[in-house]
Order: C-alpha cells, then structure tokens, then sequence
C-alpha cells in the first residue's frame, strides 16, 4: 500500500516537471522561431495585437478638426428684399488650435461674420451670415466656403436655400411696345397674379404718361387681373417712356410699378435724337456723329442747319464711310454718350440708313456750355423739320 501511493507521488511529480518545462518552452519560442524558422499560432496573436496597438496611436489627431453640425440651413419661404438671418455653430475637434483663415461666399447677396478667427480644442465658433434676397423670386441655393487650418477639411462647405416669394406675380415686368408707325394702333398686357391663398384687390392703375391709356379687369376663372395699354393713335413722332402704377391691398406691394417704352414712327428716324458732346478741352478738334433714316420712299432730305455759329454740320451720302470721330480729350462723359457707340454701328448696317451728318464743335468756340440745334428739313408731310439738340461743355483747365 505504502509502495502504490509512493509511486502516485512520483508519478505526479514527473507530470508536473514536464508540464512546467514544456510552459516554459514557450517563452522561449521567439529565440526558437528565429532558430528554425517555425512560426506558432500564439506568435500570430502577438503580432496581432501589437499591430492594432500602433494602429491605434497613429490615428490620434494631433491637429485642429473643424465640425459643423447643421452644415445645411433652409430658411423655407421669405419675401423678396427681406434679409435671412442664420448663424453657423462650428467646433474645433483637433487637439491644435483652429484657424479660420477667410470666408467665401458664392454670390455678394451674402453678407459674412465670424466671432473670433481661433479657436481652442473643444471649443466652438459662429458664423454669422446675412442673405439680403433683393427683388428675385423662386428657389435659390447659396453656398458658403470655410477656409481654415484643418488638413482633411481645408475647405468646407456649407450651404443656404430657401424660397423667394412675393404676394403679387406681374408679367412682364416691363411693357416694350417697340417701333410703332404713326396713326398705327398698339396694345399690351400684363397679367397680375396673386400667390396661392392671397386674396388680391387692384385699387387703381394709373398711367405716368397721357400717350397710354390704361384699363384692368379681373378673371375670375384664372384668379388674376389683367391691365390693358393702349397707345393713343394720335401721338406725335417720337420716343416716348412712361410708368404704369399698380395700386394693391398688398402690404408689402402696395404700389408695383410697371416701365413701358417705345418710338413712335413717320418718315424720317434720327438717332440719336440728343446730341451730347460732354466736356471738352478747348481748342480739340471734336466731331460726332447723327444717323438718318428714310423710312418710306420718295422721302428726301433737302438740307441741314446748325446754330450755332461755332457748330459745324457736314452731311456724308455714304453712312458706312470710316470716319474716325472724337478725336478730342473727353474731360467727362456721361451714360448716353458713351453708350452711343454700339447703336450707331447697328443703324450704319441697315439698308434703309441713308445718311449721316457730321458736326463739329470749332477750335474757336468761347468756354462754357454751348446749346444749340441741328435742323433737318425734308419732304415729308408729317415731319417737313425734324430739330436735333446739342449739348457741349468747353473748358480751358
């Protein structure tokens, strides 16, 4: 009995020694491997692991990181010229400072603010920003760019939308009725529609310039209003501008103003039908320009007067002869002399152009402004003189 439990003893000793060799073996493993180039099971674990370790520390961000939590804001519906008002909230996520280093916006109906330009980690900052809508209507979408130090998002985006609306739609907006021969009858419309659950009432239409009649009826099925203008048959030779006034029960559109324009045919055209040579350098030599047009057959320009004496008028048959003209200091122009170029070269190609009248302003003419008329006499019945003001400016500085 004594020899069975003796050799139990030594039994279990031995398979204890070897248990423990063999555990420490494996520490031993990494010297083994290299040896002969076996690889076990819980070398692979080991690598594992340090690996997801490395990984794990390089991701740690050891620079600014810009976050915005609503990068996109609509403002749903908003009267034209009203302002939209919205402030951004942005957060530096980074463990480095943030720097804002400017701030772009797509279009200049944006006005733009921010509180401060740096911000700590964890810290956060406003965008303030300002959309004035002005007179446009419909969907609109604006975008906003935040430049700043963060290298993943050196740029970010964000953006604005919304409706643009108004209580009452016109259309058109403006009334062209274009080149209308004299006693010839002309007529247009606009429609006035009011927006979805508004009910619009027209006070009054009233016309700025006799020349145009104005009448207005609703309709009832389309929920609209209509105006008419109608040109009188009996206006003069000419151009002639005007504006309609639309009065409203509209609070924000109590008075809609409606431009209308147009020219009034015979049988002679002029253009332009003033004159301006604007601010000269006395003693330059000045020339411009004045087309005539015959409109109807048999029509004639007999001949051409100027007053006064220190103008000069030359007629030329041939309108599309190169002529340089101006070849005077301009001291100050204003917008109609400077945008009489373009138009002179679109009449000078019509066929119908017949001739041009050159007029110059003489070296001797005194300082000051000098106002004076060309006189076109022709055959025509309804236009035997057609008189053309000029204006000019003579200065000695």
């Amino acid at each position: 009995m004594k020899i069975f439990v003796i050799l139990q003893i030594v039994l279990c000793n031995t398979f204890l020694s070897s248990w423990t060799f063999s555990d420490n073996l494996k520490s031993y493993n990494p010297l083994i491997k290299k040896d002969s180039g076996m690889i076990s099971s819980d070398d692979v674990s080991e690598d594992t692991i340090i690996t997801k370790v490395k990984n794990t520390k390089s991701s740690i961000k050891y620079y600014p990181d810009i976050f915005f939590e609503e990068p996109i804001y609509n403002f749903g519906k908003v009267y034209k010229n009203e302002d939209v008002e919205h402030i951004f909230v942005f957060q530096n996520r980074g463990t480095k400072e943030l720097n804002i280093e400017r701030i772009k916006a797509s279009c200049g109906c944006i006005v733009l603010e921010t509180t401060t330009r740096n911000v700590s980690p964890g810290m956060t900052g406003i965008i303030v920003t300002i959309l004035r809508s002005g007179p446009g209507t419909g969907t609109i979408t604006e975008s906003i760019s935040v430049y700043s130090n963060d290298p993943d998002n050196p740029v970010y985006a964000l953006k604005l939308s919304g409706e643009i609306i108004e209580d009452i739609k016109i259309n058109p907006k403006q009334v062209r009725f274009g080149y209308v021969s004299k006693g010839e009858k002309a007529q247009a419309e606009v429609d006035i529609q009011p927006r979805p659950g508004f009910n619009l009432e027209i006070k009054d239409v009233i016309s700025s310039n006799p020349v145009v009649i104005i009448k207005y009826k609703k309709d009832e099925r389309e929920n609209k209003y209509i105006v008419e203008a109608t040109l009188k048959e009996d206006t003069m030779v000419g151009e002639w501008t005007g504006n309609i006034y639309i009065l409203t029960n509209s609070e924000r559109q109590s008075r809609v103003i409606v431009p209308f324009s147009g020219e009034v045919l015979g049988d002679v055209r002029i253009y332009p039908s003033h004159l301006y040579f604007g601010v000269i350098k006395k003693g330059s030599e000045c020339v411009k320009s004045v087309f005539i047009t015959l409109l109807k057959e048999k029509i004639e320009v007999e001949k051409v007067e100027v007053q006064p004496e220190f103008l000069v008028s030359e007629i030329v048959t041939d309108p599309r002869k190169n002529i340089v003209e101006e070849r005077h200091e301009i001291l100050y122009s204003n917008f109609w002399e400077v945008s009489t170029d373009f138009p002179q070269k679109k009449i000078v190609g019509e066929k119908k152009v017949r001739l041009r009248i050159l007029t110059k302003v003489r070296k001797d003419a005194p300082v000051g402004e000098i106002n004076g008329v060309i006189k076109v006499y022709t055959n025509s019945e309804i236009q035997p003189i057609v008189n053309i003001p000029v204006s000019v400016t003579i200065t000695d500085e």
